[in-house]
């Protein structure tokens, strides 16, 4: 017996099974989460806050997506005061290891959300400027206000886009 699977079903399908294809279909790519890479100087502040946030705001709001956080030049740069305050907000920066930014990150992300001025020649198909974020370190309660709007407003869109996309 010979069982004949539309374009559509394999799509599913091999999203379903993660498959990894070398160059991904058009409608692959229309149809898989929307992939945001946040990026700071460090990669332990702000660029790690945002994503888990990111990633909480669009769990609450039933969109699925993708988050990443990299630093430019990755080193410890919290406060004490600053890791006592997310501890008490449940926010785990650690939950995913710190990493170095490289191009193909830039190169793979659908929006580069960045905190920091990025290096010379890095490319990045949607870059948002999140620079006038005010710092985590030393003043937390405002700027976690500001970037829970800014998430907000970036999830309006990509929910926006979401509900564009036809035939995901």
């Amino acid at each position: 017996m010979t069982y004949m699977m539309s374009r559509r079903s394999v799509i599913v399908l091999a999203t379903a099974l993660g498959t990894a294809f070398s160059a991904p279909s058009t409608a692959l790519a229309r149809c898989r989460p929307r992939r945001v890479l946040f990026v700071c100087q460090f990669g332990t502040v702000k660029s790690p806050i945002a994503r888990e946030l990111f990633r909480r705001r669009a769990a609450e709001r039933g969109i699925v997506v993708e988050a990443l956080a990299r630093g430019i030049t990755p080193e410890e740069h919290m406060s004490g005061e600053l890791r006592r305050a997310l501890q008490k907000d449940g926010i785990d920066v650690r939950a995913e290891p710190l990493q170095r930014l490289a191009r193909v990150d830039a190169r793979q992300a659908d929006i580069l959300v960045f905190f920091d001025k990025l290096p010379p020649g890095l490319r990045a198909g949607d870059p948002r400027d999140w620079i006038d974020l005010p710092s985590m370190n030393s003043e937390y309660g405002a700027a976690k206000v500001d970037l829970m709007r800014r998430i907000d407003r970036l999830l309006d869109e990509i929910s926006t886009s979401a509900a564009r996309r036809k035939g995901c």
